[in-house]
């Protein structure tokens, strides 16, 4: 029987050795979490804090009730604006003050959907049948869980 706190429970089953999916372990552990997105060198960050984030190295975007807010290859871009846009400040305002409320992963592909409470979702297409797409660390007490989309559409964690 689940408790009320995600992590514990996810500690609980990674110490009995009777893990959970790792779909149903990185849904708990998001669930209920704000995220800080920034842009590395060669991909994208995810906090959600508490050492729990997503590094993506495939198309993302956001997505609201007027559909398609932001999408990755978005930063830097001008759009016939008077500046280029900033990715990272774009999301961030995007997703502020929403909590995680549901995720979803697709069974057939790995693609990602992080749902957020205020109406956003964040969507991860894994790309690639031999690239690995996005990976999640996933704190399980003094061990990190890492869930990673493989390419041709499996998910697994280490």
């Amino acid at each position: 029987m689940a408790g009320n706190d995600p992590i514990a429970d996810i500690r609980k089953s990674w110490e009995s050795r009777d893990m959970q999916s790792p779909s149903v372990a990185l849904s708990a552990a998001l669930r209920g979490r704000e995220v800080r997105v920034f842009r590395r060198e060669a991909d994208w960050g995810f906090d959600f804090g508490e050492r729990l984030h997503i590094a993506a190295s495939v198309p993302w975007r956001i997505v609201t009730g007027d559909g398609i807010a932001h999408g990755d290859e978005d930063d830097g871009q001008q759009f016939g604006l008077p500046q280029r846009i900033d990715g990272e400040a774009r999301v961030n305002t995007l997703l502020s003050g929403q909590r995680v409320s549901k995720v979803e992963v697709d069974g057939e592909t790995a693609d990602l959907r992080v749902v957020f409470d205020g109406g956003a979702r964040l969507d991860f297409f894994n790309n690639s049948s031999g690239y690995e797409g996005w990976q999640a660390s996933v704190p399980v007490g003094e061990e990190v869980l890492t869930v990673v989309a493989l390419g041709g559409g499996e998910l697994t964690a280490v």
